[in-house]
């Protein structure tokens, strides 16, 4: 990714490649004797119109660097029908700032592009013949349909933007999740010909719907270009060689979790850190072998007494004659407690391994 930078909108610029580091960046930046006139700033390629969305004063910041860096990562790694997608979301979008543009650059999944759409009569056209004008026009009427108005009142209704490549607009998700207010796994599924979000678990109806869309016969040939997780463990999840079928039995055990077996669910990811989500999916099926504990080592220590068959009375002679502490610190690790950012937790099965200390780390 090429960066121009300028002290006039069309003058002499000087062309800044990224990755590149704050100081190479201020070394460039030098060659301009900006003195307090505004810079203007050009991109090359796909980036040709950042110009109108990009504060040049991000050059000037080691945190504004970074974030272009990490742009130019993703902006490189696009072949050329992503390079379409992004122009066009870049003016479909509100774009205000570095952050905007990054959200847009990592979330393409979520654009539809529809190829040599430029103007209303096209999009007209292209929503007659592809069924999706709202109405099922008889073919006989076809010549004499106002395609420019059809055209016009879709994008009213459905915002996006032309390109000299075609209409960019965001993805229509049909939601699955109907009874139940947590978040879908929205996966981005995706043909030679066509694109579909779908969210998980979906019905027999629904990944029909997605067939016919894409123009497969199986869907276990589809793409999967991009997937969203709405719960605080997503981040836990691989995203590699990610299966639809994997993802659908994830999914359905998942959405019949209660809320204290999601959080032990994001613990055991955060111990366990499965490689696929066929892993993260035996995980969940044997949910009942883990529990969240007590972090505090004196109750651990009350807690363990008690499961090894002492009751209050003795409990009460033994306090203050014993290091209840130093107790609770030995039976957890004895079961594998681990501490996580959900709680700390245990495998009842086969407790984890003890952990080697971190080095630097000295044993108590």
């Amino acid at each position: 990714m090429i960066l121009c930078v300028s002290q006039e909108y069309y003058g002499e610029s000087v062309p800044i490649p990224f990755p590149a580091t704050a100081e190479e960046v201020r070394e460039e930046l030098g060659k301009l004797d900006t003195g307090s006139q505004p810079l203007f700033i050009r991109g090359d390629g796909p980036v040709w119109h950042f110009e109108d969305r990009l504060d040049p004063a991000v050059l000037y910041q080691e945190t504004g660097v970074e974030k272009l860096n990490r742009l130019a990562g993703l902006v490189d790694a696009m072949d050329l029908d992503a390079q379409k997608v992004f122009a066009g979301a870049l003016r479909a979008e509100s774009v205000n700032g570095l952050d905007d543009i990054l959200d847009i650059a990592s979330s393409l999944g979520r654009y539809e592009f529809i190829e040599g759409v430029t103007s209303d009569k096209e999009l007209g056209g292209w929503l007659v013949e592809h069924g999706q004008a709202g109405v099922d026009f008889p073919k006989e009427v076809w010549p004499y349909l106002d395609y420019a108005g059809i055209g016009a009142a879709y994008y009213a209704g459905h915002g996006g933007a032309y390109t000299p490549n075609g209409y960019v607009k965001r993805r229509e998700v049909v939601q699955t999740q109907k009874k139940t207010d947590r978040p879908a796994f929205a996966l981005t599924l995706a043909s030679p010909t066509d694109a579909v979000s779908l969210d998980l678990p979906a019905s027999d109806d629904e990944l029909e719907q997605a067939k016919r869309a894409l123009g497969l016969d199986d869907l276990d040939s589809a793409a999967i270009r991009d997937v969203e997780i709405g719960y605080p463990w997503a981040h836990l999840l691989p995203r590699d060689a990610i299966t639809l079928e994997d993802a659908s039995v994830l999914a359905e055990c998942v959405q019949g979790m209660t809320r204290e077996d999601l959080r032990v669910f994001g613990a055991v990811l955060e111990v366990e850190e499965p490689r696929s989500f066929h892993e993260a999916g035996t995980i969940v099926m044997d949910i009942d072998d883990y529990e969240l504990v007590s972090s505090n080592e004196r109750e651990y220590a009350f807690a363990a007494l008690g499961y090894a068959g002492a009751g209050d009375e003795i409990l009460e002679m033994l306090d203050g004659f014993t290091d209840f502490d130093a107790l609770g610190r030995s039976e957890m690790e004895a079961d594998g407690v681990r501490e996580t950012s959900f709680g700390s937790v245990r495998r009842l099965s086969a407790p984890w391994p003890r952990q080697k200390p971190e080095l630097g780390q000295t044993m108590g």
